[in-house]
């Protein structure tokens, strides 16, 4: 009984979002996932690299990018600070299986995360969120703002089982 609330209210959590306000970028065959953060509204974007076929590059299978919407909501690069101490990913092909990569985030270090195609136009990063092997969503980083380098108090991960479907969020501290 416990467990079919839990399920009902993350399902309602993941549909309709507490996102604080926040725009919620549109759904793309390429969109992989997404990062807000408690700073402001601009997001940060993970976006599949496809070749024409529709087959992730090997070279850089993941496009991260920035979402400015609170100027006029145009794509900005990350600068190469951002890409090495915050929201950078870095792939490597995982031997003996086409099509999957594993993916380092910055933003998570500790975390296994991996890319995977399931067919043309059609991947997907899965991690374990609350020990179920999920589909990310997005993610939600609150830092603390006020030294000059933020300081991560907590991550949120938002996603979905990949065999039931169902929501699945966990809330990690960080120490």
């Amino acid at each position: 009984m416990v467990k079919g609330i839990l399920a009902v209210i993350l399902t309602l959590f993941a549909l309709l979002g507490d996102d604080g306000g926040y725009p919620v970028p549109s759904k793309t065959t390429e969109r992989l996932f997404y990062i807000q953060r408690n700073h402001n509204a601009n997001t940060i974007i993970y976006d599949a690299n496809f070749d024409d076929k529709g087959t992730l590059m090997d070279e850089s299978p993941v496009d991260v990018y920035w979402v400015r919407y609170q100027e006029q909501g145009q794509r900005m690069e990350l600068r190469k600070v951002e890409k090495l101490f915050a929201y950078g990913a870095e792939c490597s092909p995982v031997k003996g299986k086409k099509n999957e990569y594993e993916v380092k985030l910055v933003a998570d270090r500790k975390r296994n995360f991996r890319l995977v195609q399931q067919g043309p136009f059609n991947a997907m990063v899965i991690t374990s969120i609350n020990k179920q092997e999920s589909r990310i969503e997005y993610l939600y980083i609150y830092a603390d703002n006020t030294s000059y380098w933020p300081k991560v108090k907590y991550i949120e991960f938002f996603g979905y089982n990949i065999k039931t479907g169902e929501p699945t969020y966990e809330r990690v501290w960080n120490e």
